[in-house]
Parts: C-alpha cells; sequence; structure tokens
C-alpha cells in the first residue's frame, strides 16, 4: 500500500459515532470505507452526545470526535441581519455541518454548540427538496458554508461534488461558499458556474498566528485563490473579521497592499469588510471558555445586543482602509456592514 493510500485511510477523529438512521446513506458508507480503522460507536440521535452536558469546546476541540446523522427538519434558515447579504432581500444559509475543522478564536459556534464535535448530516437528498421551493422563486443568495468550512472539509466528505449538478440546474440560487482553506480540490475537479462565489477570509498573518489556529497562512490561501481564478470560478475577498488593536493596526496597511499586489483587482469579482462582532450572549459563554485569551479581556461595545467596537471607532478605522482599499478596488464593490 502506498504512502498516500495509508494517510487517506489515517483517522483524523478521536471516535466515529453513526445514528442508526445513518447507516443507509451512501455518505455514511464512504466515511466508513475510507476510514476502516477509526473506532465507531452507534447512536440513536447525534443530541444523545453532542448535547451531553459537562463538555469543555476548547479541550475538546483538540481531538474531536465526527457523528454522522440524518438531519430532521428545517433544512434551510433565514440569513441574520449581522451578516452581510451582498445586496440580495432573499437571504438563506444552510448547515450540511455543525462546526469546524479549524478553530478560530474569536468563532461564534463555540458560544452556540455545546460541543467541539463535527455533525455531518449525510441526507443530502432532503436539503435539496428543501432547496428546490425557495429556486422557484425569484432570485436568493445562499450560503451553504456558514456554520463551517467546506472546502476544509472536502477531503472528508465532499459535499460540494454532491451538490454541484443541483446547483447548476438551480440558476436562481446564488451560492456562496466561504473558506479559510488552502483546499484546492473543488476547484480543480469542477468547472466553475454562473451562480457560486468563493469567498476567501483573509487576514494579515499576526491574526492569523494569534486568532485563527489550525488554519493555512495567508500565503497558502492566495495560492488557494489563484487556484479558483484559474479555474475560471469567481472569486470574493472577505476582510472579516477586522480586529482593531495596537498590536495589528499597522499590519492592516501593510496586509492590504501585498493581498492586491499578488491577486489582480480585477479578477476579483467583490469584497467583504467587516469588524470582529458578536453576540452578548455567545461572547459570555466563550469568554468562560477561554480564560487565557486576551481578545476577551478587550474593551467593546455593546448595541444591540452585539458586542464590537464603538461606532466611532469603526467608522475611524475604517475610513483609514477604505483610503487603502479603494486604490485597489472601487468603493461600490465593497459591501461593508
Amino acid at each position: 500500500m502506498s504512502k498516500s493510500v495509508k494517510n487517506l485511510k489515517k483517522c483524523p477523529f478521536n471516535t466515529i459515532y453513526i445514528e442508526e438512521a445513518a447507516y443507509e446513506y451512501p455518505i455514511t458508507q464512504k466515511v466508513l470505507q475510507k476510514y476502516p480503522d477509526c473506532v465507531t460507536i452507534t447512536i440513536k440521535h447525534y443530541k444523545d452526545v453532542f448535547n451531553r452536558t459537562n463538555q469543555h469546546f476548547v479541550t475538546q476541540k483538540q481531538h474531536p470526535s465526527l457523528i454522522l446523522a440524518v438531519k430532521e427538519n428545517q433544512f434551510l434558515y433565514t440569513g441574520p441581519e449581522v451578516c452581510q447579504n451582498f445586496g440580495y432581500s432573499r437571504f438563506y444559509y444552510t448547515s450540511f455541518l455543525l462546526n469546524c475543522l479549524f478553530d478560530c478564536e474569536y468563532c461564534y459556534l463555540q458560544g452556540m454548540y455545546p460541543s467541539a464535535n463535527i455533525v455531518a448530516f449525510v441526507n443530502v437528498s432532503d436539503f435539496q427538496s428543501a432547496m428546490e421551493p425557495i429556486a422557484a422563486k425569484e432570485p436568493a443568495y445562499l450560503a451553504v458554508s456558514y456554520d463551517t468550512d467546506l472546502i476544509a472539509f472536502h477531503n472528508i466528505i465532499p459535499y460540494m461534488d454532491y451538490f454541484y449538478d443541483f446547483f447548476k440546474q438551480h440558476s436562481n440560487l446564488f451560492i456562496e461558499i466561504r473558506t479559510k482553506s488552502a483546499n484546492q480540490t473543488f476547484y480543480n475537479n469542477h468547472t466553475p458556474m454562473e451562480n457560486m462565489i468563493i469567498a476567501f477570509t483573509l487576514a494579515p498573518e499576526c491574526v492569523i498566528k494569534n486568532y485563527e489556529k489550525y488554519t493555512p497562512s495567508l500565503e497558502s490561501r492566495i495560492q488557494a485563490i489563484h487556484a479558483a481564478i484559474n479555474n475560471g470560478f469567481k472569486v470574493r475577498i472577505c476582510f472579516d473579521p477586522i480586529f482593531i488593536h495596537p498590536e495589528f493596526d499597522e499590519q492592516y496597511e501593510l496586509f492590504f497592499k501585498n493581498v492586491f499586489e499578488r491577486i489582480r483587482p480585477e479578477q476579483i469579482f467583490d469584497v467583504g469588510y467587516g469588524f470582529f462582532r458578536i453576540s452578548r450572549d455567545f461572547f459570555k459563554r466563550i469568554s468562560r471558555q477561554r480564560k487565557n485569551s486576551t481578545l476577551f479581556l478587550e474593551e467593546f461595545s455593546v448595541h444591540n445586543n452585539v458586542v464590537s467596537y464603538s461606532e466611532e471607532l469603526q467608522e475611524k478605522v475604517r475610513s483609514k482602509h477604505f483610503e487603502i482599499l479603494t486604490q485597489y478596488i472601487e468603493k461600490e464593490k465593497i459591501f461593508s456592514l
């Protein structure tokens, strides 16, 4: 057996939990074939594991388990106001996965979920059935990598392979795939479609090292952007979240210039820009988990139950950043919260 095959079958999870009802689905069988040596445990419902009490998200994140489950209801959700809808009046998101392979210190998921284990829903046809009525109406914006990073997870379960033909047939759905991943497999194996955009989250290397554990370097993400562009995919760059901190402030100017020296602005569809923001309840829960985090010790403002920087400070920094960004990108192509 070659070294590459051995690596493919090395289980990246502590344990694979499988709902009884999930065994009959092809995704489950393919995961079991891919990781034959992984410990598996049969369960009745994913919440029996995922929603257990006394779990510690940060500790569990070091050795997470995978839970293969059947989604039972509400396959689509209305997008929240704190997220960018890029001009669409109808904004939805869906969650094929709960949780993410990465461990970003600021991520709201650790305030929303009691567990760091990853739930993968295997009944993809039910998701498609729920999307069809939406696609039959006027155009809608659908974020499919909202509570996770599907591109990072692609080599484990290639969800976009399962949905590629469906999305291509339903052009009324404008699909956004948000990612920090350097994985280029999807872009190299598929042709682009008019109603799909790959939204790459970029940050200065100092932010990546401080807050974005397990994520690829800025250089690796830029290489992935080149792969997507070269294969004809629409690409959005997301400078989100932006952090206001003396240690980072000077780095952002160098960072913006570096990005657009490496990536030709005319090859970018548009840009998303937003400051760090999170619900007050999630902020409190995360701060109890990450007692050593300097991020959650900073002074923030609270407005409409959202924790972020003061409006005055945001406007000051945004003005300075836009002065740089508009040297490369038209202001009309920058979507800001």
